[in-house]
């Protein structure tokens, strides 16, 4: 939003992203993203910055530190995955349309991908993530 007596910004509103949800979702969208050496990625995600920790290790470190039980958190990662892969999908689609530069929704389509694959091989080996 704009002020009304100068070309200034008055506020800025984003009602999902203002909004205080469950933080074990944040966390699973900050792993949605972690680069993993071990995982096949199409371009987009980083498979590798080194000194990093695992996921493994910063689930661990959340549920030390905030003192919450992590049992099942892979639903959340899974949950982050698909929700990530559906905003990304929908930009896709707009450069489908012609309303987005084509090779930007074609990156982001690949990314999409990327998560897919990663909320799937979850749900294959982790039974609290469905």
């Amino acid at each position: 939003m704009f002020r009304h007596d100068g070309p200034e910004v008055a506020a800025v509103v984003d009602w999902e992203l203002a909004t205080i949800g469950d933080p074990l979702l944040d966390l699973g969208h900050l792993l949605a993203t972690w680069p993993d050496p071990n995982e096949s990625r199409t371009k987009g995600l980083a498979r590798r910055l080194d000194g990093l920790p695992s996921r493994t290790e910063l689930i661990a470190r959340y549920g030390e530190k905030s003192g919450r039980d992590m049992t099942g958190f892979d639903w959340y990662q899974v949950l982050a995955c698909y929700r990530l892969a559906i905003i990304l999908e929908g930009t896709h689609a707009r450069a489908c349309a012609g309303k987005v530069d084509a090779e930007l929704g074609k990156r982001f389509h690949s990314v999409s991908q990327s998560l897919l694959d990663q909320a799937r091989a979850l749900v294959s080996t982790s039974p609290q993530a469905v």
